[in-house]
């Protein structure tokens, strides 16, 4: 997320979406930032890889996101994908196999008997309420 805000011009957008299904879930980071030449693509993950030296005196960073990205999701048996065009921006997607996901849990039920209010927050969809 850091990296898309980094690297998107005023005005532009960043869009952060999760989406589960029964074949698994993915957090995805999109935005309408400068992009990346699709020749780089494949070495991103490599530790302290920088698309472009000159720029990275610019925004900062070590080189090492994500890398450190690909190997957490690994232990997690998650893949991470990549999809770039220069001057359109680039997608950037965490995909979880549907065993690596936690059952839904309604914590309002539990925290109605604590007498406490809390938010569900479910990967499964919710009923709409039209007003």
């Amino acid at each position: 997320m850091s990296n898309a805000v980094r690297y998107t011009p005023a005005g532009g957008e960043v869009c952060i979406q999760w989406r589960a299904s029964p074949k698994g879930a993915e957090f995805a980071v999109r935005d309408t930032g400068v992009g990346i030449e699709a020749e780089h693509i494949p070495r991103l993950t490599e530790r302290f890889y920088r698309v472009d030296r000159g720029r990275s005196r610019e925004t900062g960073g070590t080189g090492l996101g994500l890398a450190i990205v690909k190997h957490a999701l690994a232990r997690h048996q998650a893949v991470l994908e990549i999809e770039s065009a220069p001057g359109k921006g680039s997608r950037f997607t965490a995909r979880f196999p549907a065993r690596r996901l936690a059952p839904r849990v309604d914590v309002t039920s539990v925290s109605a008997a604590a007498g406490t209010q809390s938010t569900v927050l479910s990967s499964e969809p919710q009923p709409q309420h039209k007003p």
